[in-house]
């Protein structure tokens, strides 16, 4: 039997999930997988828009179990900082 080509991790071992908006997803991206993601108890999600900016939206899970908007920046800011400034 072939290997799988999959890569899979147990949800405690994710601490971020990083996801690129493809055209016709949005929706998707940003509401469903939000809440999905969520669920699975992920400690962070990061939404980068194809937009001008590339906009990148920082979620970050609350005590309540739902994800709350911690900061959106163009990707280019991002890039210029340490991912411990952004990860708790």
């Amino acid at each position: 039997m072939p290997p799988s080509r999959s890569v899979w991790a147990a949800v405690a071992d994710v601490v971020l999930v990083v996801e690129i908006v493809s055209p016709g997803s949005e929706a998707m991206d940003s509401v469903t997988k939000v809440r999905e993601y969520a669920s699975a108890g992920i400690p962070q999600y990061w939404v980068v828009d194809r937009d001008g900016a590339q906009t990148v939206t920082l979620h970050r899970l609350s005590g309540d179990g739902t994800y709350e908007t911690r900061a959106r920046m163009p990707l280019a800011w991002l890039l210029q900082t340490a991912p411990a400034d952004h990860l708790d």
